[in-house]
């Protein structure tokens, strides 16, 4: 069983992302086909998928670093400008650096651009984690360019933060630092988007999701309500059912449920996206 959303229905909640039936083409491989989900103000929203599913690509159309072939993106409700870029701070997946620019070039470029910069957190970010302000950020190890960038966007006080995979390379305990702070981050109505293959980690930090699989979205929802709408049950429990039946997780099956089923145990997150990623039929 596979599930899209109508995310264009005109309701009062507010987005910050809309993204209706984004498709983009490379050569001859079609790699989004007609990608939907909408992200709340305030929310964190993970994009989940393996690698190839289009996760990066899709961040890549919506901040308008390459052109998409077809469908609509809305950010604060407008096409992106100017104006609005402002109001974004992105970590991009490929971490590329300018030639022979130190810590201190990149927090004047970045203050030059964000009228919201927080020196103060900067700095602090870069003392805990003693960075050098005068060393060049090309000779940092991967790990200290993810932990870099992630300060850079963080200190930028954006509105919107986009983070492509903003754990990568970096230690357990550092991890943790992020996420917490991310948490914080997004407390003050801020929304954050991230593209992650940890999906033990998002369950601690995010708020909402959609699952991405060979370029489509088969899933979205917040995770509370993902967890309220499914069950995990044992592969006897499942010869008595006709319906609902979303994919198999190890020995066990995950299933959509209604409100009046009580039968089975709840998800974690890493089940709902495996059973929908495996998306048997029965």
């Amino acid at each position: 069983m596979m599930m899209t959303v109508d995310i264009m229905d005109e309701t009062a909640q507010k987005y910050v992302i809309r993204v209706d039936g984004l498709s983009k083409r490379f050569g001859g491989k079609q790699v989004l086909s007609n990608i939907s989900f909408s992200v709340d103000e305030g929310s964190i929203f993970a994009l989940i998928g393996p690698n190839g599913a289009g996760k990066t690509t899709t961040i890549r159309c919506i901040t308008d670093s390459i052109e998409s072939d077809g469908g609509r993106i809305e950010l604060f409700g407008q096409s992106i400008n100017p104006t609005v870029k402002r109001n974004i701070a992105v970590v991009s997946e490929d971490r590329r650096v300018f030639r022979h620019f130190t810590a201190l070039d990149y927090e004047a470029l970045w203050s030059a651009l964000y009228p919201k910069w927080d020196s103060d957190v900067f700095k602090d970010f870069l003392a805990r984690y003693n960075f050098d302000l005068k060393q060049r950020v090309e000779t940092y190890s991967i790990g200290m360019k993810t932990l870099f960038f992630v300060a850079l966007a963080v200190s930028s006080q954006a509105e919107l933060l986009i983070l492509d995979e903003p754990t990568q390379h970096l230690d357990p305990t550092t991890r943790f630092d992020i996420m917490t702070m991310l948490k914080a981050y997004a407390k003050d109505g801020r929304t954050i988007l991230i593209s992650s293959h940890e999906i033990f980690e998002l369950e601690e930090y995010a708020t909402d999701f959609a699952i991405i699989k060979q370029g489509k979205v088969i899933y979205t929802d917040s995770i509370d309500d993902a967890k309220e709408k499914h069950r995990i049950i044992s592969e006897g429990d499942l010869m008595s059912r006709r319906e609902g039946t979303v994919g198999i997780v190890g020995n066990e099956v995950l299933v959509k449920v209604d409100d009046t089923e009580s039968s089975g145990r709840y998800p974690r997150l890493n089940e709902i996206v495996v059973g929908y990623l495996t998306g048997t039929k029965r």
